[in-house]
């Protein structure tokens, strides 16, 4: 007789509006090998109400998980205006359009990162750029999540961090996750690298952005941080050996935020915002 197996999943943080009008909000999904987020934007008002996070036992199926925090939580039951899912996965291609061959994505993942793991392959055009972004999704997890929006719109976070505003200079922009971490490199206002890194230590960070210095011939390089980093941790202080100019991501600006939600540091979920204004 098979073993039934339940999985309790709590909130690591969450924020719940005191009200809804589900029919002028956006539900703002983000799913990563660390767990799985999501906040309530309406952009009629320019406000975001509320989060909830949820981090995955790394020992348990996912996407197993997944289906868990699907049924345990009702607002995510419920017909928004729209709902959009952010992936973060790290098989993921971006090519110049002129490079672009629709017949061969499967192949091009397939060479890059193997063919053992299934999956689901799907697009983003980033239109201003001329960048397509080809990645893959776990097969199992992109059912449950179409199960459950059938009506959803996707994004790779690449896509939209390649969408967002930049400034003409050089900066690192950095977003941790709890075992990973996300570097977006700039060189003089121009995109040069995104790619997710796994990670132990502070060290192990500090090292592979050191490498990345190296590699762009970049000193004294600005780091922005966002993301699962707390100021003055070990963390902190190991890049502070190494880099001057360390700063923390802010809330996007012309939007409001509910009480609740200006009360946690602001870099925790810029990123999260900010991706929610490229969508």
């Amino acid at each position: 007789m098979p073993h039934l197996i339940i999985y309790i999943l709590s909130p690591v943080f969450e924020i719940i509006p005191e009200a809804i009008f589900f029919q002028q909000t956006n539900l703002i999904c983000e799913i990563s090998c660390d767990g799985f987020s999501y906040i309530f934007e309406n952009d009629i008002d320019k406000k975001f109400y509320g989060l909830s996070v949820f981090y995955f036992n790394n020992d348990e199926d996912v996407a197993e998980q997944l289906k868990t925090i699907f049924n345990e939580q009702p607002l995510l039951n419920k017909n928004y205006k729209q709902v959009v899912v952010i992936y973060t996965g790290s098989e993921s291609a971006l090519l110049p359009e002129e490079l672009y061959k629709p017949g061969k994505n499967d192949l091009l993942l397939s060479t890059l990162y193997g063919d053992i793991n299934e999956g689901t392959i799907a697009t983003d055009f980033i239109a201003d750029k001329k960048i397509y972004n080809v990645y893959k999704m776990p097969a199992a997890i992109h059912q449950i999540i179409i199960s459950q929006f059938p009506l959803a719109a996707f994004n790779h976070l690449y896509s939209l961090l390649i969408k967002q505003k930049v400034a003409d200079n050089d900066l690192l922009k950095i977003i941790f996750y709890r075992d990973t971490f996300i570097a977006v490199l700039l060189k003089e206002g121009k995109l040069q690298l995104v790619q997710t890194y796994l990670y132990l230590s502070g060290t192990d960070v500090a090292y592979h952005i050191l490498n990345i210095c190296k590699q762009f011939n970049l000193i004294d390089l600005p780091l922005q941080i966002t993301g699962m980093i707390e100021i003055n941790s070990d963390l902190h202080k190991e890049l502070s050996h190494y880099f001057k100019n360390i700063f923390f991501g802010e809330l996007p600006a012309g939007y409001e935020f509910a009480k609740d939600l200006k009360e946690l540091p602001p870099h925790y979920f810029s990123h999260l915002f900010s991706f929610a204004l490229c969508v």
